[in-house]
């Protein structure tokens, strides 16, 4: 028996599962949680706190490359252009992703963040009819009309288009587009992705900071030089995260990830309302209503759909 043989069976062990099991329940937790953290730090734009994310970011998947066996996987990436240039576009698409939920967060918008992060699986189903030319079944096509309805009825409702929840679906089904095209791991991908960003934040925050465009932009508070460690360990809140979801990821069937996927934007939209205060009309209910619906048949329409490949297999 080969050793990636060995390897892979090792992974399909009822210990493997329980622990993969353990390891995507958290990284959902962590990503669920995060608003409440992001809130501890309202009192700086969400752009500098980005700036502070992505250095914080950088420095943890650095010390964590220092620890692992990915240097060289680090290195090959940058001196390979024809992987660099998924990551140079990836990153862009995160950086918008990060921004427009840490200002979500900022300005008591969480309940539009979790629908974006609701209907992204829907919006990544969409993005493989345009961009691969992908078919879909009927359970899938009602699921992704129902989607498309439930947005526009919020739009006539509220009398606009639901801006952060459509760019959060888009930016993060389009990162998870491009991310399965590139041939790079998990946490070196992440690293480099941040490396990419790391000079622009750098210059972001001397601009924000330094000249402050007329003061409009605050400095650390010095009486609170807590704040800083606060804002960095925004790239711990970034990466821990990431590194257990790509050990759960390993050791998950797809269909077992797939409905965990929902228990983050539940958790933003129990704590946007029970904890934050954010209004829910029965307008903005009755859309959500409309996108679990379309969510139960698309998740029983995958779940069909495994059992008929594993029947055929």
């Amino acid at each position: 028996m080969s050793q990636s043989a060995s390897a892979a069976d090792q992974l399909s062990t009822p210990e493997a599962f329980k622990a993969g099991l353990i390891a995507a329940i958290s990284a959902y937790l962590m990503w669920g949680f995060a608003p409440m953290y992001y809130k501890l730090t309202a009192d700086m734009p969400a752009i500098i706190v980005i700036c502070y994310r992505v250095i914080g970011s950088v420095l943890f998947l650095g010390a964590f490359l220092v620890m692992s066996k990915l240097r060289k996987e680090v290195f090959a990436i940058f001196c390979d252009f024809s992987r660099l240039r998924y990551l140079l576009v990836s990153a862009s698409v995160i950086s918008i992703n990060w921004t427009v939920f840490i200002w979500s967060v900022e300005t008591g918008r969480v309940l539009d963040a979790s629908l974006g992060y609701f209907i992204n699986p829907l919006v990544s189903v969409g993005l493989g009819v345009v961009l691969l030319s992908e078919r879909l079944t009927k359970a899938q096509m009602l699921a992704l009309a129902i989607t498309i309805f439930a947005v526009l009825y919020k739009t006539y409702e509220v009398g606009e288009l639901p801006w952060v929840s459509v760019v959060l679906a888009l930016s993060f089904a389009l990162y998870g587009f491009v991310r399965k095209k590139a041939p790079v791991g998990a946490v070196a991908g992440q690293l480099v992705e941040v490396l990419l960003v790391m000079p622009f934040a750098l210059g972001g925050l001397w601009y924000f900071t330094a000249v402050g465009s007329g003061g409009i932009y605050p400095t650390i508070p010095t009486e609170h030089p807590w704040f800083l460690s606060l804002l960095l360990f925004t790239g711990v809140i970034t990466a821990v995260p990431l590194v257990v979801f790509a050990f759960a990821a390993r050791r998950l069937p797809m269909v077992y990830i797939g409905f965990l996927q929902y228990i983050a934007p539940s958790i933003h939209f129990l704590s946007a309302i029970w904890l934050f205060g954010e209004e829910l009309s029965l307008e903005g209910l009755f859309a959500f209503g409309m996108i679990w619906f379309s969510l139960v048949i698309f998740s029983i329409d995958g779940v069909m759909a495994r059992r008929r490949m594993e029947k055929m297999a």
